[in-house]
């Protein structure tokens, strides 16, 4: 385990990601990090993967998670309706480790028909070394320190549009 503030790790894949999350979820244990695979032995449908990742990262139960399905766009959008979870699809080193980078993500989503199984171990060794805004430039990191209190602050209203709206509709 290269980073040492990042210890636990859920993780799922559907039948179009199982073999891929086997692959990093077996590399991560051996990494030394501390895995809740969320379907170790049988694969859930997408729905239910991502729904249990998110909820372990948004009850901060795991430091981090990352999701698989066949594209990753099913988990990642899924994963996005989670308040305070940051869910990027990615396809490759460079995405995943800029992800956590700028956009301070807490899943990771990849695409088992997409991703071969060591592409998946690199992209998540990435993710998971990666620090929000760490090795950004002093400019830079300004201007993705800003960005990520703006998208907390639209996260919020947005949350309290669809609680109004949800109450308009009952009464």
């Amino acid at each position: 385990m290269k980073n040492q503030n990042v210890k636990h790790i859920i993780i799922g894949g559907d039948p179009g990601g199982f073999e891929l999350k086997n692959a990093i979820a077996a590399h991560l244990l051996k990494e030394g990090y501390q895995v809740c695979d969320v379907d170790p032995d049988t694969p859930k449908l997408y729905q239910e993967v991502a729904t249990e990742v998110a909820q372990g990262v948004q009850s901060g139960a795991y430091d981090r998670g990352i999701a698989i399905c066949g594209t990753g766009m099913g988990v990642s959008i899924l994963c996005n309706k989670h308040k305070g979870v940051y869910a990027a699809l990615c396809e490759s080193v460079y995405q995943a480790k800029r992800s956590r980078q700028v956009n301070h993500t807490n899943v990771l989503c990849m695409g088992g028909f997409i991703i071969g199984d060591e592409m998946g171990r690199e992209m998540a060794d990435a993710w998971l070394e990666a620090e929000h805004m760490k090795g950004l430039k002093p400019e830079m990191a300004a201007i993705v320190k800003n960005e990520f209190r703006e998208l907390q602050v639209l996260e919020e209203q947005i949350c309290r549009n669809n609680q109004n709206d949800g109450e308009n509709r009952n009464n």
